[in-house]
């Protein structure tokens, strides 16, 4: 063999002896860095819960340890790290607290808790490190983030500048107080009443005590709504009445100063209105007419005074108070007056009403078209298609059914869609028979990607920090679900359908979040007994509590079905069930004694269930008096002339309700 091809391969046998090592020596560490932080996904799983187990029993320390055990490799690593430094929080541990947020900001940017671990870590630096703080709080403001994080920031940077300069001696530019006082001023406009609200107005304050009167009156109201009248009062010392009036009204109501309250509002809607901000003005109003009874003639006499912004408000009041023989020309005045006026919209729609009652059913229709080509997006809509339907029927045209359709397809959980189904269909009750099917709340949607953080919580149960990191509310809803916290759940999920201007089908999973059949057997067990129909009868138990078996009223209501004990205690004694009052607290009683009283106020009254449930809230001899004076023609109209808006309102609640429950889970 040739010297030359000798040596290269005795090279190359050399160079694989060297790979060989170099191969082996990378699997070794390759082991030792799997052995130490690789973690199968069911021991992390179970370290998790049992830190958070741990964490929600109050042992902090033993969570903040095994939060560290979650493997780097885990994506519930960034949520972990968060959990120790609220683990340090509760310990008061801001060393470590401060280091974990840093950690999880630093190593995991692209996690949804990073901007909110560097919010947390600037307020903890806000006095040690205000210059490191500043830096954090720019980062944040810069961030895709939600608005109250954006403005809390700004005011964080502001405060921080604020403070560097009040002992600097240096006189200001106009420019440079500018940029200071707007973030202060966007907080307290945004959130008068918020978190950091008092904080905000005490920085404010101290860096400027020569404010503008309007700003002066912006801290006051900041004051005011936490209930520091003194501190407020002392703001206001250097400006005029004709800028706080408002203000000063509501601080004075909260000494039951009538005499001063008077002069204060009866001379500033005279002279000063276009001066006051609305809430305030509005609030100022209302006081006025709780310290000066009967409201009916007090806002008589303040409409009179009253001169302009802010006058179409007392309108709208006195329109309420007006007779009803004054109601029609009293919005009718209001509407022409103020044609751009927030209350528009609802003095025509009164109009409607009037006209119905009436019986110038010509004038009404006219007035409900008119409504609807004006005010297409209105909350009023359903109910104004709902009427021009049935005038529209009542004149033979065809066209009522276009009306009623749209009203069920556009808007097909509200009363006036059951309404609307009920005339199309000619039904000859209130109430449609149909045999529910049970569904269980599921998650709202398809179950998350393992890639997405929501999975990972969902294996773990920890729900809070599933809340923190969704910007959807029906999962918020869902999460209060699991938790057991059903009216919280029914409500976030009611408020996120109202929110929808398209509506999901009826088998979506999210209706079942807004309807959910809590106590369901019991409700149909209890509605066989008593000849009830169950879908009305879960109706009640959700307008009544919210599915909250602790619920108690301000007037001694118990539980699901709000059953006054005097009243529980006389139906409950007639048919030989006897009970101490704390047992209606007990779901099952509750339900039953609740559809047998129910079932008692439904014969009384002739068996119709409208009636029945107008009884249910506003009382038996209240609705036979109705029954026997109002002037109507047809169930619709009887429901709109209840005189109590309470009891006219809830019928159309539970009747709404009804109506859900029959839709999502009819067979």
């Amino acid at each position: 063999m040739p010297a030359k091809l000798l040596y290269m391969y005795v090279f190359t046998e050399k160079d694989k002896g060297i790979t060989a090592v170099v191969i082996i020596l990378a699997c070794f560490l390759s082991g030792v860095y799997f052995a130490k932080f690789y973690q199968p996904q069911n021991k992390t799983k179970g370290i998790y819960k049992q830190a958070l187990k741990d964490y929600q029993n109050g042992n902090y320390s033993n969570a903040y340890y095994l939060f560290s055990k979650v493997s780097k490799t885990s994506k519930l690593k960034p949520v972990a790290i968060y959990r120790q430094a609220l683990c340090a929080k509760a310990l008061g541990d801001k060393d470590s607290e401060l280091r974990q947020y840093q950690t999880l900001f630093q190593s995991y940017p692209n996690s949804k808790l990073s901007m909110e671990a560097k919010y947390q870590a600037g307020q903890i630096l806000l006095d040690e490190n205000p210059r490191l703080a500043q830096k954090y709080f720019n980062s944040v403001a810069g961030a895709d983030v939600p608005e109250d994080y954006k403005i809390a920031s700004n005011y964080y940077k502001a405060k921080i500048t604020a403070s560097k300069l009040r002992y600097s001696g240096k006189v200001l530019s106009r420019s440079k107080m500018k940029e200071i006082e707007t973030p202060f001023r966007d907080y307290l406009e945004k959130y008068s009443d918020g978190r950091l609200a008092v904080n905000v107005a005490n920085n404010w304050t101290k860096f400027n005590p020569n404010l503008k009167p309007k700003d002066a009156v912006l801290i006051a109201r900041a004051y005011y709504l936490a209930g520091l009248a003194s501190d407020a009062e002392k703001v206001l010392e250097k400006v005029n009445v004709k800028n706080s009036w408002a203000v000063r009204a509501s601080l004075a109501a909260k000494k039951n100063d009538q005499e001063k309250v008077n002069s204060l509002v009866e001379e500033g809607v005279s002279k000063y209105s276009e001066y006051a901000d609305r809430a305030d003005y509005k609030r100022a109003i209302d006081d006025y007419l709780k310290l000066n009874k009967p409201s009916r003639t007090a806002i008589f006499g303040l409409f009179e005074n009253a001169k302009g912004n802010g006058k179409d408000y007392i309108w709208n009041l006195k329109c309420e108070h007006s007779p009803s023989s004054e109601k029609y020309s009293c919005y009718k005045d209001l509407y022409i007056t103020y044609p751009k006026s927030e209350y528009s919209p609802t003095a025509l729609e009164k109009m409607m009403l009037d006209r119905i009652k009436a019986k110038d059913y010509a004038n009404a229709r006219a007035l409900g078209k008119q409504f609807i080509s004006k005010y297409p997006d209105s909350e009023y809509i359903p109910e104004i298609l709902f009427w021009v339907g049935k005038m529209e029927l009542r004149y033979n045209s065809l066209e009522n059914v276009r009306y009623f359709q749209e009203v069920i397809n556009k808007y097909p959980d509200s009363y006036y869609a059951y309404r609307s189904f009920w005339i199309l269909k000619s039904l000859g009750s209130a109430v449609i028979p149909a045999n529910l099917d049970y569904k269980p709340v599921v998650y709202p949607y398809r179950y998350p990607s393992q890639n997405d953080i929501l999975f990972h919580l969902m294996l773990v149960n920890d729900y809070e920090m599933m809340s923190k990191l969704t910007k959807d509310d029906f999962i918020k809803s869902w999460v209060e679900y699991e938790k057991g916290n059903y009216a919280v759940s029914a409500h976030l999920a009611q408020d996120a359908m109202a929110k929808m201007t398209v509506k999901p089908v009826k088998s979506d999973l999210r209706w079942r979040l807004v309807y959910p059949q809590n106590y369901y057997r019991q409700v149909k067990n209890s509605a066989a007994e008593y000849k009830n129909n169950d879908a009305l009868m879960m109706a009640i138990i959700r307008e009544e509590s919210f599915f909250n078996s602790e619920a108690q009223s301000g007037v001694g209501a118990i539980g699901l079905m709000q059953l006054m004990p005097a009243t529980a205690h006389d139906i409950g004694a007639k048919s030989g069930i006897s009970f101490n009052t704390s047992h209606l607290f007990n779901p099952e009683l509750n339900i039953k004694i609740g559809n047998l009283y129910y079932s008692t106020i439904r014969g009384m009254l002739e068996n119709k269930d409208v009636s029945a449930i107008a009884a249910y809230n506003g009382g038996i001899g209240s609705v036979t008096r109705w029954k026997s004076t109002l002037k109507y023609s047809d169930t619709d109209e009887f429901v709109e002339q209840i005189p109590y808006d309470e009891t006219k309102n809830y019928v159309k609640k539970v009747f709404r309700s009804y109506w859900n429950y029959t839709r999502i889970y009819q067979k």
